[in-house]
């Protein structure tokens, strides 16, 4: 193949991941687990200044559903909190302290991710769905202008040549495809883990209501 025709394959190789990439962005952001990366975008109003959260805090993940936002200057805990509210009002917060006391410096937020009831489960299956089959619409579009563009290209080309470019185009393809569809069972997989968790908990707090020796209810349940 030409440098011309590899220059191609390489620009629709770019274009389709650049779909994918925007596909696991948009998965990362329909949050069931919790992940670092969704607070990357968030912007904080500090001092007149537009910062990134890296720049007025520190992150950790206490466990899979929940975010742990430890400001770098006890002045930016209301921005944070505003910036995170913005991004991902979803998110349930706490506000804590690292020694159980009322010092501005040892607060911090606790962040846990929203639960995955039936009906969050079904919006979210729907959701993540529809952006597969959009990225995937997008990424088979990239594929065809390229197979139409090779067949003017190489209308000349030997025989041999033409099905090597073809065949590079569609191995391209095939992979861009492969990985769209394993990012949608990862999240499939990742949503289902999420509701399996909420019916847990739901069943050990309906253990928690009984006194089963006394048999009446200890306690209301919200």
């Amino acid at each position: 193949m030409n440098n011309m025709i590899i220059s191609q394959i390489e620009e629709a190789q770019k274009r389709m991941s650049g779909y994918i990439a925007l596909l696991n962005y948009r998965f990362k952001n329909l949050c069931v687990k919790a992940d670092i990366a969704v607070l990357l975008p968030v912007s904080v109003y500090a001092n007149g200044d537009e910062l990134n959260i890296e720049d007025v805090a520190n992150v950790n993940m206490p466990d899979e559903y929940q975010l742990g936002v430890y400001p770098k200057e006890a002045g930016d805990l209301q921005p944070i909190i505003q910036g995170i509210y913005e991004a991902h009002p979803e998110f349930k917060m706490e506000i804590k302290s690292t020694d159980d006391s009322e010092d501005e410096a040892s607060k911090y937020l606790l962040y846990t991710m929203p639960k995955v009831d039936k009906n969050r489960r079904d919006f979210l299956m729907n959701g993540v769905t529809g952006l597969y089959e959009e990225s995937q619409a997008r990424i088979e579009a990239v594929y065809a202008k390229y197979q139409a563009r090779f067949a003017e290209m190489l209308v000349n080309a030997p025989v041999q040549d033409a099905s090597d470019a073809n065949k590079a185009l569609e191995d391209a393809y095939d992979r861009c495809s492969d990985m769209t569809e394993q990012l949608l069972k990862q999240k499939q997989q990742e949503i289902e883990e999420g509701f399996e968790k909420y019916i847990k908990d739901l069943e050990q707090k309906k253990e928690m209501e009984f006194d089963y020796s006394k048999g009446f209810r200890m306690y209301d349940v919200e």
